[in-house]
């Protein structure tokens, strides 16, 4: 009676049923992982994964120390995904047969898996008896759609030590803020994907404009998969920390979503034109222009993800400085934003008292980069 875990389901809307494409839905559920906060305080979660999937590695992106792999009922275990379970195994997944019955052929994922899940809805003892037959003392078998006391005790009597259904709770929508995507800026970094050896250069100069993407670039250089050892200052660390492969399969999983607003909201526009001002001081401040970028691009994060801003620093590792300017301070890379924040309330128009006397000219400064975010934008949807 103590909590495991969770299974993670994509919904579609606020209605509690699955519809759609069932790719569409394990891409968008791989992403949500990525970019909702409350996926990552979750110790294990459940993920149901097709065969593409699971052969094309894009469940790479997923933390291994937290997530369970669930291959679907429909799944055909051929040489190929068996190859790529057991790559996945070498990484550190677990990985779980979904609604298992005596009659399927699953090859060598029996002995290989980690967990069974048991229909209880579906199946009948004897059916059930079968099963727990098939697989060795390691595995862990958990009886699904549990939804009585008696079929509670029934499945603990067969040996089952995970249980899942009504009797526990019932699925609950996750309400939570996600930061929107330009979609204009993914097709353009697909297409760079595409070549081999990719352009570096080029790629960064897309991510340096998509707000959506640095988060979730900075949340899988974050994960447990990167085994991350230091701190990341600037986007172009932190693409170098995730791989040219793992990058791919990460611009490939959100593209593959429904992004349908390919207008930039306002909340990314100002991340932009803040990136922009504070880079642009940096030999004023003494600064690195791509740390300062940085600074200014995550400056809104807290906003556009509805979160206080002490949550977000928790949640990817970059550098103290930033860090700190993030959190407040206006010493040091803080001294950029307290001047961006200033010019953003009216500055010497609205009778505020100056920040910093050493960047007077703060107004020139704003103005330019106000253009240069304006016409990015517009670049990027023409």
């Amino acid at each position: 009676m103590g909590l495991f875990g969770y299974e993670l389901l994509f919904r579609s809307g606020t209605e509690n049923t699955f519809s759609g494409d069932i790719e569409d839905a394990t891409n968008q559920t791989i992403d949500s992982c990525l970019s909702m906060i409350a996926c990552s305080s979750c110790q294990n979660l459940f993920i149901n994964c097709t065969r593409n999937a699971l052969v094309n590695m894009s469940v790479m992106l997923l933390p291994s120390r937290t997530v369970v792999l669930e291959i679907l009922e429909s799944v055909v275990a051929d040489a190929e995904l068996v190859r790529a379970c057991k790559q996945l195994k070498q990484a550190g997944f677990r990985l779980a047969l979904d609604d298992f019955s005596p009659d399927e052929s699953k090859g060598e994922l029996v002995e290989i898996v980690d967990y069974v899940k048991v229909d209880f809805r579906a199946s009948d003892p004897a059916e059930r008896h079968e099963i727990y037959k098939m697989f060795g003392k390691k595995t862990i078998f958990l009886a699904e759609k549990v939804e009585t006391l008696v079929e509670m005790r029934a499945a603990q009597a067969e040996g089952n030590t995970l249980f899942q259904g009504y009797f526990h709770a019932r699925p609950e929508i996750i309400a939570e803020a996600q930061i929107s995507a330009a979609k204009t800026v993914y097709l353009q970094l697909f297409a760079a994907l595409a070549d081999t050896p990719m352009d570096t250069n080029q790629i960064e100069r897309l991510l340096l404009m998509e707000p959506s993407l640095c988060y979730r670039l900075l949340r899988l250089a974050n994960s447990a998969a990167c085994g991350l050892r230091h701190r990341i200052s600037t986007i172009q660390a932190a693409l170098n920390t995730v791989g040219e492969d793992a990058f791919r399969k990460l611009v490939t999983v959100v593209l593959a979503g429904n992004l349908s607003r390919s207008a930039v909201d306002r909340d990314a526009e100002q991340a932009l034109e803040r990136a922009f001002f504070c880079e642009s001081l940096a030999p004023i401040l003494k600064q690195n222009a791509a740390e300062l970028y940085m600074l200014g691009m995550l400056s809104m994060m807290d906003q556009m993800l509805n979160i206080p801003m002490k949550k977000l620093v928790d949640l990817i590792s970059v550098d103290s400085r930033i860090q700190e300017a993030l959190l407040g301070s206006e010493e040091g890379m803080g001294r950029a934003l307290a001047l961006c924040r200033y010019e953003e309330h009216g500055g010497d128009s609205q009778g505020l008292p100056h920040p910093d006397e050493l960047v007077a000219d703060s107004a020139t400064y704003y103005f330019k980069a106000l253009i240069a975010a304006g016409s990015t934008l517009r670049g990027l949807q023409s």
